[in-house]
């Protein structure tokens, strides 16, 4: 079975999305910060080395992440940064860009444990121009987010019952 992976820039509710998809579909996800921060420390700590160093850390979970089969998986809003990340989470996944309007993410997120969030909530505005068109051109499907994750989360459903990832005569939670 393929994975199904979302992207977006940080704050748009991926990680909240896989968990609810998680328990509607009886599937494991896989959160990649966390697996980072579970094996190599605080992402702020992991920062401080470095963008690059970070991107290198983050290459490697996803690349493991990729070849499971069956799982969800919520991504770092930078993973399609590096083309090698697109390409090893494509190879068994779907991949669905959620997309939240930033000024919902800055009333919902706490920018002081976001590094690249540390000079305020106007870099988020600025990441978010910058990586929409990568995050359109990696996704196989793009679903805008009403800042009501519930609906996010039903589109998604939609989606997945289309992709046959879903049978249509079960009925979910």
């Amino acid at each position: 079975m393929r994975n199904i992976v979302l992207i977006g820039i940080m704050g748009c509710g991926k990680t909240t999305v896989a968990e609810r998809l998680s328990q509607e579909l009886k599937m494991p996800f896989m959160d990649t910060d966390a697996l980072i921060e579970k094996e190599y420390g605080p992402i702020s700590r992991l920062f401080e080395r470095g963008e690059e160093y970070f991107r290198k850390v983050e290459s490697q979970i996803v690349s493991r992440v990729s070849s499971m089969e069956g799982v969800i998986i919520s991504t770092g809003g930078g993973v399609v940064l590096r083309e090698e990340n697109v390409r090893s989470l494509k190879q068994n996944g779907i991949i669905i860009f959620i997309d939240r309007p930033v000024h919902f993410i800055v009333n919902s997120i706490d920018c002081s444990n976001r590094p690249l969030l540390k000079n305020g909530p106007e870099a988020l505005y600025a990441l978010a121009e910058k990586r929409y068109p990568i995050y359109k051109a990696c996704c196989d499907y793009h679903v805008v987010s009403d800042n009501d994750l519930s609906h996010t989360v039903q589109r998604i459903m939609e989606i997945l019952m289309k992709e046959g990832f879903i049978n249509p005569s079960k009925t979910y939670k």
